[in-house]
C-alpha cells in the first residue's frame, strides 16, 4: 500500500511467533518506532504484519538498535481488496524490508468484519482508526472487565453495554449493581430495581438459600435447625402443590412452588409438640423465633412482602428478564441495600434462576440472556473457604455451562487475583484496565494464552478510560482509548472533589436530619 511509512529496518531473524528486526536510522525529522506500533513486511503474495513489544540497544555500541516484533497475521487480496486474516502462511525471509503501517493498512487490519460488531473506542496507537468488539464471540464466549479502582472499570461496562444496545435494542441484560451507580447510565433503558420494587418471593428459593437466611451458622445447633427445616419445607410445598392441582412430577424440597409461611410455622410447632423430651426443643424454638423476627423485619419486605400467597413466578421471571424488552433491555438490580448478611443469597438465587430459566427453555425457542456481575470476586472468589458457597456455584456453573443454554456472563472486579480462576479462565474476552497490583497482574497474565506478555506489560502505565482489550471478541490484540460517555449516559461513580467541598461550610444540620431519615427508612 503507498500508504505505508518509512523503511524501519530489516529482518535479522524469525521464529514460528515473531521476529528481531534491526533497525536503521530514522531519516531526519521521522519518529523513532514505538512500543505497541504495526508494523508490516511486504511479500509477493502476503504482508505479515506484526507489533513492535520490545525495543533495546545492540550488542555492540557501534550497532543499530532492535525490535522485538510479535506476528499476528497477514493481509492478503481477495476479490481485489484487502484483507486481514489471522496466521501467516508466509514467513518473512531474512534481510526482508520492515516498514511503518500506515493508517490504510491499519484500518485494513482493524475493520469491523461482515458479523456484527459495536465500536467502543479508538486505538490508542493510531487515534484514526476505530477499535471494535464482536458481539457474538464477546457474548457467547463470556467476558471479563479487570481494573484498579479509579482506572474507569464502571464507564468501560456502561459504554460496552450501551454500544451493544445500539446494534441490539431487543437485549436481554441482567446487571447485578452493589452500589448504585448503574441504573442513570442507562435512564429510561433500564428497569431498575432496589429494596422498594424489587419482588423475590420467598418461596423462590432452594433449601441451601432458604437455610442460609433461617437457619444460618455450621454449628451443631444450626445442623439441627437444617433438618428440622427440609422436613418441614418440603412436606410445605407438598402441601400446597397437593391443593393446586398437583404437578406431573415428584416436589422436592428445592421445586419452586409456592408454600405458606403459616404452614411451615405450623409444621415446625407440631413436630416440636412431638417430642417426648422437652429439651430437645431449642432449636425448633429457635428456628421458630428466626422465622417471625425476619417477617417483622422491614429489610427482608422484598421477600416477605405478599399480603396473600400467589404463584406469579412467570410475572417475576418477566420482570428480571425483561420479557417483553418493552423498550428496556436492561434490568439493572440494585443491591446496595440488601441487608449484608444475605446478599450472597440473593446473588444466588439471581444467578441460579437465570441458568435454570436457560436450562430448562424450550429448544429452538430460547432466547440468549446476558448476566453481568460486578465486584464479582465477592461471590465467586477464588477460595472455597470464602464467600457463600451456593452463589460460588451458581457463576462458576455458568461460566462452565451458560453458552450451551444461551446464557453468556461478564465478570467485572478490580481484585482479579481475589476471582475463582475455573470462572476468569472461561472468559472468552478480557477487557484489563490500569492494574498496579503486581499479584492482579501475574494472575491476569497466568490466565491468558501465551504471547500476550508484551501487551500485558503494559498494564500499570494505562491511562484512566484505556484498555488492553484481547481474546475472542476482537480480530487481534489491541491497546484502545474507550469513547467517553456523554452526560446523562454516565454511572454514579464519581469520586467526591474533597478539596472543592471542603473550601465552604455549605453543610447545616438539616442535612445530617435528611441522612438519618433516609438512613431508618431504608431509602437511597
Amino acid at each position: 500500500m503507498s500508504s505505508d511509512g518509512p523503511v524501519l529496518g530489516s529482518v535479522l531473524a524469525v521464529n514460528g511467533s515473531g521476529l528481531v528486526v534491526g533497525l536503521g536510522r530514522p531519516p531526519a525529522g521521522a519518529r523513532p518506532p514505538s512500543l505497541g506500533e504495526l508494523v508490516a513486511v511486504p511479500g509477493e503474495s502476503t504482508v505479515p504484519i506484526g507489533v513492535i513489544h520490545a525495543l533495546r540497544h545492540g550488542r555492540r555500541a557501534d550497532d543499530h538498535a532492535v525490535a522485538d516484533v510479535q506476528l499476528v497475521g497477514e493481509v492478503v487480496t481477495v476479490a481485489g481488496e484487502p484483507r486481514f486474516r489471522r496466521g501467516i502462511s508466509v514467513f518473512p525471509a531474512l534481510d526482508a524490508p520492515v516498514v511503518r503501517a500506515g493508517p490504510e493498512r491499519a484500518a485494513v487490519v482493524y475493520a469491523p468484519p461482515t458479523a456484527t460488531s459495536v465500536r467502543v473506542g479508538r486505538l490508542s496507537n493510531v487515534p484514526d482508526v476505530p477499535a471494535h468488539l464482536l458481539v457474538d464471540p464477546l457474548l457467547g464466549k463470556h467476558f471479563a472487565v479487570l481494573g484498579s479502582t479509579g482506572s474507569g472499570k464502571s464507564w468501560t461496562v456502561a459504554g460496552i453495554l450501551q454500544a451493544i444496545l445500539r446494534a441490539c435494542p431487543a437485549a436481554h441484560i441482567v446487571l447485578l449493581d452493589p452500589h448504585g451507580e448503574y441504573a442513570p447510565a442507562f435512564g429510561a433503558r433500564a428497569e431498575a430495581l432496589d429494596l422498594a420494587n424489587l419482588e423475590l418471593p420467598y418461596w423462590l428459593m432452594n433449601f441451601e438459600e432458604t437455610a442460609a437466611i433461617l437457619a444460618p451458622g455450621r454449628d451443631g445447633r444450626a445442623y439441627a435447625e437444617q433438618a428440622i427445616l427440609k422436613d418441614a419445607l418440603l412436606t410445605a410445598r407438598q402441601m400446597w402443590a397437593a391443593g393446586n392441582g398437583g404437578l406431573a412430577g415428584p416436589v422436592t424440597v428445592d421445586t419452586p412452588v409456592p408454600y405458606r409461611l403459616a404452614d411451615l410455622v405450623k409444621l415446625i410447632d407440631e413436630a416440636m409438640g412431638a417430642l417426648n423430651k422437652p429439651e430437645g426443643a431449642a432449636p425448633y424454638r429457635q428456628l421458630l423465633a428466626r422465622i417471625e423476627s425476619i417477617r417483622n423485619d422491614r429489610r427482608y419486605a422484598f421477600l416477605f412482602q405478599s399480603l396473600y400467597l400467589r404463584d406469579n413466578m412467570d410475572g417475576v421471571l418477566g420482570r428480571l428478564l425483561r420479557f417483553p424488552v418493552a423498550d428496556r433491555p436492561v434490568t439493572v438490580i440494585d443491591l446496595s441495600g440488601v441487608p449484608s448478611e444475605i446478599v450472597d443469597v440473593i446473588v444466588s438465587l439471581l444467578c441460579r434462576m437465570l441458568f435454570e430459566f436457560g436450562l430448562w427453555s424450550e429448544r429452538g425457542r430460547a432466547v440468549p440472556l446476558l448476566l453481568v456481575c460486578e465486584e464479582a470476586h465477592r461471590y465467586v472468589p477464588a477460595s472455597s473457604a470464602s464467600g457463600f458457597e451456593p452463589s460460588r456455584r451458581a457463576i462458576d456453573r455458568i461460566a462452565k455451562e451458560g453458552r450451551k443454554y444461551g446464557i453468556a456472563l461478564g465478570l467485572v472486579t478490580q481484585r482479579p487475583a481475589e476471582l475463582s480462576p475455573s470462572a476468569l479462565s472461561q472468559c472468552g474476552t478480557v477487557v484489563a484496565l490500569r492494574m498496579s497490583n503486581e499479584r492482579d497482574q501475574a494472575f491476569v497474565r497466568n490466565t491468558l494464552p501465551e504471547g500476550s506478555d508484551w501487551l500485558l506489560s503494559a498494564l500499570p502505565a494505562l491511562a484512566t478510560g484505556e484498555a488492553i482489550v484481547l481474546g475472542e471478541g476482537v480480530t487481534l490484540p489491541m491497546r484502545i482509548r474507550l469513547e467517553p460517555l456523554p452526560p446523562g449516559a454516565q454511572p454514579a461513580s464519581h469520586t467526591p472533589a474533597f478539596s472543592e467541598a471542603w473550601r465552604h461550610d455549605g453543610a447545616a444540620l438539616d442535612f445530617v436530619r435528611d441522612t438519618v431519615r433516609r438512613w431508618r427508612e431504608q431509602r437511597r
